[in-house]
């Protein structure tokens, strides 16, 4: 039963780095609300494209 719930989730760490930068950052704007809120979405965007492409990447067998 777990197996298929577990090919479901193909890259769990990936997925796992996004969500904790996600929640830390909405963490630090609620704990400091001078905090900037559209520089904070704009630079977790970035950087969660930018390993959401290296993490995400299937590798393809020639054959």
């Amino acid at each position: 039963m777990l197996s298929k719930f577990f090919l479901i989730i193909k890259y769990p760490y990936t997925a796992g780095v996004i969500a904790i930068i996600w929640l830390g950052s909405s963490i630090l704007m609620f704990t400091h609300p001078q905090l900037p809120i559209v520089g904070m979405v704009t630079i977790n965007i970035i950087v969660c494209s930018v390993i959401g492409l290296i993490g995400f990447r299937v590798v393809r067998e020639k054959g």
